[in-house]
């Protein structure tokens, strides 16, 4: 059935973390309709509803959810006391090869470096995950410039506050912490600091 056909379409690039056209807030929209469309099967209804839950997360336009971390030097501290007109929301792993591109991209790109040496932007690296030896042996990796740490209490993955699928996991933020880029390419992320 076409429907079906062009329905695994809307998935496969909107809504898989992978795609470089990912788009939850327009794969939202059409998750919702697919909820409740006479054409989507009964057992199938759920899971998108489950979906567009997922993707209301964090919408472009809205105020992020906080984000509690904790350095390896033990501060706490949280995603809305960053000082900073834009923030770069960076969730990774240790080991992680895509991770590891997009922290040398950042961090050897000098234009990003003057922004936040000048204060325009902060780049937040949360690890959500639970082997935090692993953590801190990578730690002294990562730029010095940028604020690193983990979630202390476990929330972001157990209370679901951000839809992380796939790490790693950029957003921008602006000063008041309202979204301007979920879950984005880092070329798309690229493109708009380097016009800051």
């Amino acid at each position: 059935m076409l429907y079906n056909r062009l329905a695994a379409l809307f998935e496969k690039y909107l809504f898989d973390p992978n795609s470089p056209f990912r788009d939850e807030d327009l794969y939202g929209a059409f998750a919702t309709a697919r909820a409740e469309s006479a054409f989507t099967p009964e057992d199938m209804r759920e899971a998108y509803r489950s979906d567009a839950a997922l993707c209301s997360l964090n919408r472009r336009g809205t105020k992020a959810a906080d984000v509690r971390y904790r350095t390896v030097a033990g501060r706490n501290g949280s995603l809305y006391s960053v000082n900073a007109k834009y923030t770069l929301l960076l969730f990774s792993n240790p080991g992680c090869e895509n991770c590891k591109e997009i922290q040398a991209s950042l961090d050897g790109n000098q234009v990003i470096k003057d922004l936040i040496d000048g204060g325009k932007l902060a780049i937040l690296n949360v690890y959500v995950d639970e082997d935090l030896d692993a953590w801190r042996e990578y730690v002294p990796n990562y730029p010095e410039r940028w604020i690193n740490g983990y979630d202390p209490y476990g929330i972001i993955r157990s209370d679901q506050t951000y839809n992380l699928r796939a790490i790693p996991s950029l957003y921008v933020l602006d000063a008041d912490k309202t979204v301007m880029l979920k879950d984005a390419p880092l070329p798309d992320v690229m493109k708009f600091l380097l016009r800051l």
